[in-house]
């Protein structure tokens, strides 16, 4: 019988892993749509990628209604991708006269005798009557006449729904043809949440006749999702195109023109979800299915077992929270691992994959069923998508009765898997002072100088700022005493003495008290006939001194209240740039930060908050910019590291290499190494001269011989720390280092676009600035490689001035001398 279970678990997980070879054959098989909102009769290209082997002959165009899909021009074309993986891509042309939503069915490949599918695609047709014409300027007195829009794939959408949306711009096919750079579009969202809509390639521009004319079309594609119900909207937007122009100054010479296009906004309807959601409903709003699978379904009693969930569709996947197992007794349940997906966080469809520990707490015969509750969109009803029972085979524990439990057998140590930024961080302060607060030496004053000194140091400043009085309030508080001092007699004298102090302390002041004293002085003082003696009622004059003394302690209260005016707006600030970072307004939460104060007292953990910024923004490379600059000020901040690891080893950027040790070393602040060198030497110095110092029998030398053999191997660690830590000053002087801001950077090797190239800079990467020389840089890695870049490719971690919102290049252009 014990035989007959285990080869039927064999069996299982043979199964289970030919499921899994199965989904990694249709995961390696994609498809492409160019664009997928095409106005009538406009194409598009349609590219059926496969991954790994060539297929066997090529794929037949899909058949759908009311769409027409024909073979491309270029064939099979075959080439390496990102991941050195071999792609071998078919191109079609798909185009459509019938206003609406079409899928593209499946299309079949034969791969080494195994047929694979592809999966469907859906496009949007519209009728290009509904766009709206505008007009610009594009250099030399040239206007041109464009189309520019936003589309989404419905009308109205549910709160929290995920949806298709694109920018589509339609200008002028020679216009097209001297663009140089196509830009990214800066928008406002009202209500809504998008990731950041970047142009396709060059080639998938392609042409389109709308009233009639010629125009090249090209997308730029993302999605989005209503954030609240009611009247939302995307948009206006400004596009930036740079274009190629001819310059007559006596002579004809090529210069380059900046022509912004307007793309209008557009609004649409976000209805609330329904009421009456099922338990275990959270925020999945799409179409779903879930598959769970363990590799290991035999286990002795006290094992954990590790769950791979992936749930599939089309939806919020980035946002969905883990399956939920439908029957949790006898099962404790850890904290589950959702694995971010990458840059097909783009696309609405695809996979969520999340990992689920389970420990057992009594012997159990399956894994129950995960389940998921979401919102289809669709029907507009919630549906439940269940996973099916894992059996698995539980052996007795083999420890002897009544043995001291011990915990189970740890899983073996996960690697570090970065698939996106950490989130932001609570910063205690978002400015810290330019300068420290002490200079560098006061550790070695401390070894040099007596204890009592530096206590009485100490204590004197503490108490000096208390020590130290306000001269205006000690002004104030004189010309008060002054006017206590005025014979009881001389009322006249009284009153014209308190309204010369109110008129100069209180000018503006509207307090009745304070006024009734002014109009009694007029109305006293500034008569013809001046009394004489006694002119107020008894009493009056203590009422006037009260007074007197009252206001001036509201004034000192408010000249207090001026002083945490600044931490009181720093709080605002962080509580404002944080919201407006959840909002998906990088760019203001980017403004918020920046206005705390000076640019060079901006806090590392301010630093690091903008460095999340730029990195949602789109733009990695000034990320790392400002996790370097975060850990300039702060080189223990183990955030602004690891996200700076993270986009180095995505984008590939050369930086200096550290080993691991080194990383664990950046924990403690490299001034925490100098300081236990440092204490360790003086701990030392110390010890030895108590010796002298004392009698024979002195027991302070027991301690100081105790000391004098740790003081060494304190100063020996503090020495290896500092020695090894992971310092990029070692590389260049952080005053001369940069980063590469830019995707697509080039060295050259001169100072122009037309000398040989020499090797590719991916954003993030670390250079050291050698010298400048007009709009170019000479540069060198820690690799020693060396060459010229644009200057606008780079910018320095210590920036020559204050820095503003990053912007979004692509590729330096600008900078062409060629």
């Amino acid at each position: 019988m014990r035989k007959t279970l285990q080869f039927s678990g064999l069996l299982r997980m043979l199964a289970w892993f030919g499921l899994l070879c199965a989904s990694v054959a249709s995961a390696q098989t994609s498809a492409n749509l160019s664009s997928r909102f095409l106005a009538r009769g406009e194409y598009a290209r349609l590219e059926i990628t496969s991954v790994g082997r060539e297929p066997d002959f090529s794929p037949t165009p899909p058949a759908a209604p009311n769409v027409r899909v024909e073979s491309g021009r270029m064939g099979m074309v075959s080439r390496t991708s990102n991941n050195q993986d071999l792609e071998f891509s078919y191109e079609f042309v798909v185009s459509s006269d019938v206003v609406g939503r079409h899928v593209i069915p499946p299309v079949t490949l034969v791969v080494a005798g195994n047929r694979v599918q592809s999966p469907p695609v859906e496009f949007w047709v519209f009728d290009p009557d509904k766009l709206q014409l505008s007009e610009v300027d594009a250099g030399e007195g040239r206007m041109i006449r464009y189309y520019a829009g936003f589309h989404t794939a419905k009308p109205s959408a549910y709160e929290g729904e995920t949806m298709p949306a694109e920018i589509k711009i339609y200008v002028p096919v020679m216009f097209a043809r001297e663009v140089l750079d196509w830009g990214v579009p800066e928008f406002e969202r009202d209500g809504v949440t998008s990731w950041r809509f970047e142009p396709n390639d060059r080639r998938d521009i392609l042409q389109a006749y709308i009233g009639g004319q010629p125009y090249a079309a090209l997308a730029y594609p993302s999605n989005l999702a209503p954030s609240r119900s009611g009247k939302v909207g995307i948009g206006p937007a400004t596009l930036r195109l740079t274009s190629r122009v001819i310059i007559n100054e006596g002579f004809l010479r090529q210069g380059q023109q900046e022509t912004f296009l307007q793309i209008p906004k557009l609004e649409f309807d976000s209805i609330p979800l329904p009421p009456g959601a099922p338990a275990g409903f959270e925020n999945a709003i799409g179409q779903f299915t879930i598959e769970s699978g363990t590799a290991k379904t035999e286990l002795t009693e006290g094992e954990s077992l590790a769950i791979n969930l992936q749930v599939r569709g089309r939806g919020n996947l980035d946002a969905l929270k883990a399956p939920k197992l439908t029957d949790t007794n006898g099962w404790k349940i850890y904290e589950p691992i959702s694995i971010p997906r990458g840059d097909e966080r783009r696309m609405i469809s695809g996979v969520a994959t999340f990992h689920q520990g389970l420990l057992p707490m009594e012997m159990k015969s399956m894994i129950p069923p995960f389940q998921l509750v979401y919102f289809d969109p669709e029907d507009a009803v919630y549906k439940t998508t269940s996973t099916e029972p894992i059996p698995i085979i539980m052996l007795p524990s083999t420890k002897a009765p009544g043995a001291a439990a011990g915990p189970p057998p740890a899983l073996a140590m996960p690697i570090e898997r970065m698939n996106d930024i950490l989130a932001l961080v609570t910063p205690g302060q978002l400015t810290i002072p330019a300068t420290p607060a002490l200079p560098s030496w006061t550790a070695h004053a401390i070894g040099g100088l007596a204890a009592l000194l530096l206590i009485l140091k100490a204590a004197w400043m503490r108490i000096a700022p208390k020590l130290h009085k306000n001269p205006v309030q000690e002004r104030r508080n004189r010309e008060l005493s002054d006017l206590s001092k005025i014979p009881a007699k001389d009322d006249i004298a009284l009153l014209k003495a308190a309204g010369a102090y109110i008129e100069h302390w209180h000018g503006k002041d509207t307090d009745p008290a304070l006024l009734e004293i002014l109009a009694e002085r007029d109305r006293v003082c500034f008569r013809a006939d001046k009394p004489a003696g006694d002119v107020t009622r008894k009493g009056r004059r203590d009422e006037i001194l009260r007074t007197l003394r009252k206001a001036s302690t509201a004034l000192a209260v408010v000249l207090m209240a001026v002083c945490f005016t600044g931490q009181i707006r720093a709080a605002d600030i962080a509580a404002d740039a944080a919201k407006a970072f959840e909002e998906s307004k990088y760019e203001d939460a980017i403004k918020l930060w920046q206005s705390a104060g000076d640019h060079r007292q901006l806090s590392p953990d301010t630093l690091y908050n903008i460095g999340n910024a730029s990195y949602r923004m789109g733009s990695p490379g000034h990320a790392a910019l400002y996790y370097r600059r975060a850990l300039v000020k702060d080189p223990s901040h183990a955030e602004a590291r690891q996200n700076l690891r993270f986009i180095e080893r995505k984008h590939g950027s050369i930086s200096v290499q550290y080993s691991n040790y080194q990383y664990a070393l950046a924990k403690l602040p490299i001034n925490g190494w100098k300081n236990i060198l440092w204490g360790g030497a003086w701990l030392t110095i110390i010890s030895f001269l108590v010796f002298p110092a004392t009698r024979p029998d002195a027991r302070m030398r027991v301690a100081a011989a105790i000391f004098l053999v740790i003081g060494p191997l304190v100063a020996s660690v503090g020495a290896l720390g500092w020695r090894y830590y992971p310092n990029d000053s070692i590389f260049a002087p952080v005053e001369r280092q940069a980063v590469f801001v830019v995707p697509k950077a080039v060295l050259y090797a001169d100072a122009a676009r037309t000398a040989p190239e020499i090797i590719d800079a991916p954003e993030g990467s670390l250079c050291e600035v050698i010298r400048i020389s007009g709009k170019w840089a000479y540069v060198s890695f820690a690799t020693k490689t060396r060459g010229w870049v644009p200057v606008s490719s780079i910018e320095k971690i210590i920036p020559d001035k204050a820095p503003g919102v990053p912007k979004i290049n692509r590729g330096g252009s600008d900078d062409s001398n060629a």
